[in-house]
């Protein structure tokens, strides 16, 4: 098992980047087993061959994230961090 991960610092809510992060994960046809309910700062997904994880933590700025994603295949897990990692970093909050 392979685990990629990467930060970065959104000027967003927590709530509102991990509502990109839920449709990110939905956009790429993955299941999402933990959605952005407003319970915790966290969102669970992916697919049979990639689990990706992503927490939001609240700062004075915004919000730090974490994408992490998990795959017997380390290109694998590198590419889905990526992509989701792009899709809420790169996307503005409504």
């Amino acid at each position: 098992m392979f685990v990629e991960y990467g930060t970065f610092v959104k000027p967003s809510s927590p709530g509102g980047c991990l509502a990109l992060a839920d449709q990110a994960l939905r956009d790429q046809g993955m299941v999402v087993v933990k959605p952005a309910d407003g319970a915790d700062y966290l969102v669970v997904g992916g697919t049979t061959a990639v689990t990706l994880t992503i927490v939001a933590v609240p700062q004075p700025n915004g919000a730090w994230m974490v994408v992490s994603a998990s795959a017997a295949d380390p290109n694998l897990a590198a590419q889905a961090r990526d992509v989701i990692r792009g899709m809420i970093e790169f996307t503005p909050v409504p």
